[in-house]
């Protein structure tokens, strides 16, 4: 029982690692204003139809000018974003370079970690990593299981940003050369799992996906962020586990039986754009902290993290 509930409290910090956000309340939906209208989404279909414009001066169409928001509002530059950076996602050939960098220091108690399997107790949530990839219509070359659409943010989407302005603290659009330079500063998000319900056992990952998606998507950090827990690592195998049998994730994990606090903070993006409104480098970084407790018994972490991308069209 004991070790159920170390394995429980450590399940729960692993799923709150891919939550956050601010959900409205289920009866009241958000309000929509003039600016929120502005910041709309666009489908793939009419981000490719939109980037074909431009590339069709061979046949002698002149060329489509793009209006970026240079001194516009958050919602413009909102929009600006949206669109030319989830274009990316219409390449029919692209090469991304990705070096993710996770800074975290877990703080478990005494009590807590004598009682954890060793693969639990050598876990390491720090991550250092460097990807790249060459896409071709959504798929990668070196690794065909490699999909565009995971690979960037927002990850299972044709989207690379869903943000709206309500999710942002100040935005701006500059001339950097001959293309652009969006700089977007995030309002930090308490994190709120109260509406997140519970993860069964036998659960699907297509369901889990689905549901964790469902529920980033109504956070700023969710609609641009890749904030899925990956990297961390283990300094055990787990053949020289003596007690592997007990790394066992609890089979329900019922959310309303966990307390957590903690926040997303200081999220910015840094995008900039060639002539062509094509996204040539990205930069995506946020803390977090957060603690996660059971029947009083509490794990802390504190992380700071960031994504770099590097574009290089074909």
């Amino acid at each position: 029982m004991k070790i159920r509930i170390a394995c429980l409290l450590f399940a729960a910090m692993l799923l709150a690692l891919s939550a956050c956000g601010t959900t409205q309340p289920a009866n009241t939906p958000a309000a929509t204003t003039g600016e929120e209208i502005e910041a709309v989404n666009y489908t793939t279909q009419e981000r490719a139809t939109e980037i074909k414009s431009t590339e069709e001066t061979t046949t002698g169409i002149e060329e489509a000018a793009i209006e970026a928001p240079v001194g516009g509002s958050i919602a413009q530059v909102a929009a600006f974003y949206n669109q030319y950076a989830s274009a990316v996602k219409a390449a029919e050939r692209i090469t991304i370079k990705k070096h993710n960098v996770r800074d975290a220091a877990m703080d478990i108690p005494a009590v807590i970690k004598a009682l954890m399997p060793k693969r639990m107790k050598n876990f390491d949530p720090s991550a250092n990593e460097t990807i790249t990839e060459t896409f071709v219509n959504g798929r990668g070359t070196s690794d065909p299981a490699r999909k565009l659409n995971d690979f960037l943010p927002v990850n299972g989407t044709s989207d690379v940003s869903r943000l709206k302005a309500s999710h942002i603290k100040s935005a701006s659009c500059a001339v950097q050369g001959e293309g652009w330079v969006v700089t977007i500063n995030l309002k930090d998000e308490p994190m709120d799992m109260s509406s997140f319900g519970s993860v069964r056992e036998d659960m699907s990952d297509a369901e889990r996906k689905k549901m964790m998606t469902d529920y980033l998507s109504k956070s700023g950090y969710g609609s641009s962020m890749e904030l899925g827990f990956g990297g961390g690592s283990s300094n055990n195998s787990q053949s020289d586990d003596e007690d592997d049998e007990d790394w066992q994730m609890p089979g329900n994990i019922d959310i309303s039986s966990i307390k957590m606090d903690g926040s997303y903070r200081n999220g910015a993006i840094t995008a900039v754009f060639d002539k062509e409104g094509r996204l040539t480098s990205l930069t995506l970084s946020y803390d977090n902290n957060m603690a996660v407790s059971v029947i009083g018994i509490k794990i802390k972490m504190d992380s700071a993290i960031k994504q770099d991308y590097q574009f290089t069209w074909q």
